[in-house]
């Protein structure tokens, strides 16, 4: 069992992967012991692939579904039905984060975007008080898909909607619910790139530089001679009277005493 779990987990390419031999492996041994009473209809293959996949999952690790499908031999719907039936049986049924399906998907790039929308999300419905049971996987789901969108970075319906637990039609209409919400209460907020910041710091530079180089470059007008003349014989004039007012104010205070 042990070589044919080793020989797998190389065939999806997870040999270097620290941790995942090890932890595929203590899951097939739990789900032997655990599952002694239910038949499971489902070959060793697919019993070793799905408990990488579990795996993947717990460690917060990139997992190929394409690969693990071909691999483990079984139908899509019967690939995902046994996966749940072995996170209840593994108690793993957790709830699918954001950030769980932007790792499984390789999509971190969208993972900020995505845990916006999310917030934004939890946000209207509280705001609405509709009662919604926002840790449902279908909304961490959307909120990807959503964050894709708006970021122009193609992903697949067909790998996103498994974590949704929705049906095609269902998961249809929950697109078009967001979108109206999107549209309504969403406003993107630009971040400069290095590109934009770099030219406007060059451009304030630039607008630095041509001041300082105008105020050095001016020079109050000459003031012309008989202008200057006239001005400072007005000053000095203006100056005398005020010496002899003082001068006779003096005088009659002596006089009067």
């Amino acid at each position: 069992m042990t070589t044919l779990i080793e020989q797998l987990i190389t065939k999806m390419g997870l040999r270097e992967e620290p941790k995942v031999l090890e932890k595929t492996t203590e899951l097939v041994r739990l789900l032997e012991l655990r599952s002694t009473n239910v038949p499971l209809q489902i070959n060793e293959y697919g019993k070793i692939v799905l408990c990488a996949d579990l795996a993947s999952c717990m460690i917060g690790i990139a997992f190929d579904k394409e690969q693990a499908l071909k691999l483990s031999g079984l139908r899509k719907s019967h690939y995902l039905n046994n996966k749940r039936m072995f996170e209840k049986l593994l108690d793993l049924n957790k709830l699918a984060s954001v950030n769980d399906i932007c790792v499984q998907l390789g999509l971190n790039e969208v993972a900020r975007k995505a845990e916006e929308l999310m917030t934004l999300f939890k946000g209207v419905a509280a705001t609405e008080d509709t009662g919604t049971d926002t840790s449902h996987p279908q909304y961490a789901t959307m909120a990807v898909f959503q964050a894709c969108r708006l970021l122009k970075k193609k992903v697949s319906k067909s790998k996103l909607m498994p974590f949704s637990n929705l049906r095609p039609s269902q998961f249809q209409l929950l697109e078009q619910q967001w979108e109206r919400m999107i549209a309504k209460h969403h406003k993107e907020s630009k971040v400069p790139s290095s590109t934009d910041m770099d030219g406007k710091l060059k451009e304030n530079q630039n607008e630095n530089i041509k001041g300082q180089v105008a105020k050095k470059a001016y020079k109050p007008p000459a003031e012309d001679y008989e202008i200057w003349k006239a001005r400072m014989l007005a000053k000095a004039q203006a100056k005398l009277k005020e010496l002899e007012a003082s001068q006779s104010h003096m005088d009659s205070q002596l006089s009067e005493n």
